[in-house]
């Protein structure tokens, strides 16, 4: 093989190598991840369906945002449909057990007055991984603000498990 392409060989080596970087990069900083918002309208109790699932890259919460009308009664119904063991927990409020694949379990939030802390996967490296989920107080879009005391009225115990 000549010097010259010898050369080239290794700079379309290094810019391959350099390309595979990059796009790990892009995917580790959630560059595949869209976000998925709920919108939970209309006060009373709302069960929402959460998934937890394992992502191309890292993991995943689905819906990642839920906007509530303020006054509404939340209720999770966290499902793993990953690969792994996963869980969801509210810092210094309700969890659901950790979850096997395709259990699951509710995880009552009880009434929503603001919005709240992050909920995310406590297992290590699942928070970092994308594994989290917001919920944003947001006015409904057919009725007047509703006026609540600040905070959530204390979460309720999660239900037992089931299989789906």
């Amino acid at each position: 093989m000549t010097l010259r392409r010898r050369h080239v060989l290794r700079a379309s080596l290094i810019a391959i190598a350099a390309a595979l970087l990059g796009l790990g990069a892009f995917a580790l900083l959630g560059g595949f991840d869209r976000t998925v918002t709920e919108r939970v309208d209309g006060g009373g109790t709302h069960v929402v369906r959460v998934a937890l699932v394992d992502a191309v890259v890292g993991f995943d919460v689905t819906p990642d945002e839920l906007l509530v009308e303020p006054g509404t009664h939340v209720v999770l119904d966290v499902v793993n449909e990953g690969d792994e063991i996963h869980d969801l927990a509210l810092q210094d409020g309700p969890r659901t057990k950790r979850l096997a694949p395709d259990q699951s379990q509710r995880l009552d939030l009880g009434i929503i007055t603001r919005s709240l802390p992050e909920l995310y996967c406590t297992l290590p490296g699942h928070k970092s991984a994308g594994m989290t989920l917001d919920i944003q107080t947001q006015a409904a879009r057919t009725s007047a603000k509703a006026t609540a005391r600040p905070g959530f009225d204390g979460p309720a115990a999660s239900g037992p498990s089931r299989n789906v």
